[in-house]
């Protein structure tokens, strides 16, 4: 099979176009399969790891998707840009914090409260930084990481690679779509490796903990402490300034002034962390405004990362319904947290929350448990 990197990109995004439009046509009237069994390892609970990990690891869904995602980065044409993404996806660790020595952490926390850049009521000192062994080696891989966290969007393991991969491929259907209807020729380097890039801090922000939840994650800058690190990180990598203001803006675009401050706040607040200065890196003026002029791939990244409005809904919709199956078909105690963690996490790895849910809106709990059979032996 042609790999991707040996198309054009023009002729992989028609060839993923006109593919999707396609499975669309051929689904239109077709009742859904709720039972059908999808390409799932069948499980019974006493067999399901309690390793969030390893749950990742277990699943050919996640497989999948992580190596879509790096042909999405194979597409990148810049071979120096190219290296440093993959780097990252290879990597993920917070490398900015191995500059940190005795007391850096504490001084960082004082600057950010001096510019209004973090709010004690909400993260204090102690929580500004997660844990972690050695800043330069992820404490997991991107391949096992949650979408977020464990109440939020895509929050099984493995839910990273499926956010950031649905991710990309809305960025490049908005892409295209500009590129047809408008003739508008985005620099799509800059939009897929800012997309990419998004939620890079993700592994290490949402370690997984032993009853099989994820840590909980604090604000930095009126946001998840996840994009400021993510952000940070991709400054002290050295990623092109064009990059990190695209990534910075996958949580909101400076299309007004008071949506631009937001913006401007995530780039001084990730510029403190890192250790850089962001006037001389070119990521805002002296007056602390975003330099002109304005990207427009931010705007991409922006709108590409709304997989989380469907996501977040369906994901507490499938919690709900995990929970109960849990006790209700498979037995497990009402109170035995870290087993029901399991059963979630099992389940999101293999099929994921957005299919989960769609059998639930659309053929109720009984056709769930149907589908959940595919996925749990007795």
């Amino acid at each position: 099979m042609m790999g991707i990197s040996s198309m054009d990109r023009r002729s992989f995004l028609k060839l993923s176009a006109g593919a999707l439009a396609g499975m669309a046509f051929w689904q239109m009237g077709r009742p859904l399969a709720h039972a059908e069994a999808p390409d799932v390892v069948r499980a019974s609970v006493a067999e399901l790891p309690l390793k969030a990990e390893d749950a990742a690891r277990k699943s050919n869904l996640v497989a999948r998707n992580w190596e879509k995602l790096q042909e999405y980065a194979d597409t990148i044409a810049d071979g120096t840009l190219k290296s440093k993404v993959k780097g990252v996806l290879k990597n993920p660790a917070p490398t900015f914090l191995s500059a940190y020595g005795a007391g850096d952490a504490s001084r960082v926390y004082g600057e950010l409260q001096a510019k209004g850049l973090v709010d004690p009521a909400k993260t204090d000192a102690a929580h500004l930084l997660p844990p972690i062994a050695d800043a330069k080696t992820s404490p997991q891989p991107f391949l096992t990481a949650p979408g977020s966290g464990y109440a939020s969007h895509h929050p099984y393991p493995g839910g990273l690679v499926t956010h950031t991969t649905a991710n990309v491929a809305i960025l490049l259907g908005i892409y295209h779509a500009y590129e047809d209807v408008f003739g508008y020729d985005c620099v799509y380097d800059v939009a897929v490796a800012g997309e990419i890039l998004h939620d890079l801090a993700k592994p290490y922000v949402f370690q997984w903990k032993e009853d099989g939840s994820s840590l909980k994650e604090y604000t930095i800058a009126g946001t998840g402490a996840h994009h400021i690190f993510s952000i940070a990180e991709s400054m002290y990598r050295n990623l092109p300034k064009e990059v990190v203001v695209a990534q910075a803006c996958a949580h909101n675009h400076p299309g007004s002034d008071s949506d631009a401050k937001q913006v401007e706040a995530w780039l001084m607040a990730a510029s403190i962390l890192a250790g850089k200065d962001p006037v001389a890196s070119g990521y805002l003026t002296s007056a602390g405004k975003q330099t002109e002029p304005v990207g427009e791939e931010g705007f991409l990244v922006h709108l590409g990362d709304h997989d989380w409005v469907l996501s977040g809904f369906a994901a507490k919709k499938s919690v709900a319904y995990l929970g109960d199956y849990a006790v209700r078909v498979l037995g497990v105690a009402s109170g035995d947290a870290k087993r029901i963690n399991a059963v979630r996490n099992y389940a999101g790895s293999q099929l994921s929350y957005m299919r989960l849910y769609q059998v639930l809106a659309q053929g109720g709990t009984k056709q769930a448990d149907a589908l959940m059979e595919t996925v749990f032996r007795a």
